[in-house]
């Protein structure tokens, strides 16, 4: 029995965003899909899991993304368990290009087990632990979730109600859909700033992510409404990157936490490029660290 699983995906038009790249959201989805596929490949699938009295949940993921994945690409994603102890493990994943052989994206994600009666933390047994876990694993870069400090006046605010659509079988926010919401609230405050995705488009430019890290503390359901707020924690030539705190707005309590690196493109060619000169100067006023300054 293989501890390292792959399943191969052709992308979809479907699954591009308007900068013609698979959406942000759809990658998480992608390894979603992939870890549930090696579960029922070992006899650990969804009803198999139900039997056990286990739930499967992940506490954080981060990717990097290193090129973007087209519609009609098709690749190979691959993950594998690095370690477990009793109620918490690391898996990694690589995403590689078929055609090409390239890297396209790779990450690691914190996953837990939990009792569905009452949603308490549930030890797996050994013989599943054996059976998942690779040996001398191969890693991929990662880090732990940085320290974040969101307050003060160089923050931007957004709200947004949990709808039916955004949730799981379990009733929860489906965790595809808080990278969905940070993502949105992004394009919203640099569309405040005058540059949202017209006016980039405008001079050929777009919005594309690099890297993203996220926590998810506690479910939101549906009917909550949730309180995005933002701070611009890093700013160079090309991009910055953004820290997203998501609350429940009725009594602040911390639902999930993300942090998204991006970039600015050049549409035609898709190049990586300085920022418009005033597109920065306007960040400088928010960003929570020294910014250094776009070369033309």
């Amino acid at each position: 029995m293989s501890h390292i699983f792959s399943r191969t995906f052709r992308v979809d038009w479907s699954d591009a965003n308007a900068n013609g790249e698979v959406h942000l959201p759809t990658y998480f989805r992608y390894l979603i899909e992939t870890a549930w596929s090696w579960g029922a490949a070992v006899g650990l699938g969804i009803e198999d899991s139900r039997k056990l009295g286990l739930v499967w949940v992940v506490r954080e993921t981060q990717i990097t993304l290193l090129r973007p994945l087209l519609p009609d690409d098709e690749f190979e994603l691959t993950i594998w368990l690095a370690h477990w102890r009793r109620v918490h493990g690391t898996r990694f994943f690589e995403i590689v290009h078929k055609a090409s052989g390239e890297v396209v994206a790779q990450g690691a994600q914190e996953v837990v087990t939990l009792n569905p009666a009452n949603m308490r933390p549930k030890a797996v047994p050994d013989t599943i632990v054996e059976r998942l876990t690779a040996p001398a694993p191969r890693t991929v870069p990662h880090r732990p979730f940085p320290t974040l400090t969101i307050e003060g006046n160089r923050t931007i605010q957004r709200r947004r109600t949990v709808e039916w659509q955004d949730l799981d079988s379990l009733e929860h926010v489906n965790n595809t859909r808080y990278v969905a919401f940070a993502e949105d609230a992004v394009v919203a405050a640099l569309a405040g700033f005058g540059w949202g995705p017209a006016e980039l488009k405008a001079q050929g430019l777009a919005l594309r992510n690099r890297h993203v890290h996220i926590q998810y503390l506690v479910p939101a359901v549906w009917g909550e409404t949730l309180e995005l707020t933002m701070a611009l924690t890093a700013l160079g030539p090309e991009g910055g990157e953004w820290a997203v705190a998501i609350a429940r707005a009725s009594d602040h309590t911390p639902v999930a936490r993300c942090v998204i690196a991006w970039e600015i493109f050049q549409t035609a060619e898709g190049s990586i490029r300085p920022m418009p000169e005033a597109l920065y100067r306007q960040l400088t006023a928010y960003v929570a660290v020294p910014a250094t300054a776009p070369q033309a």
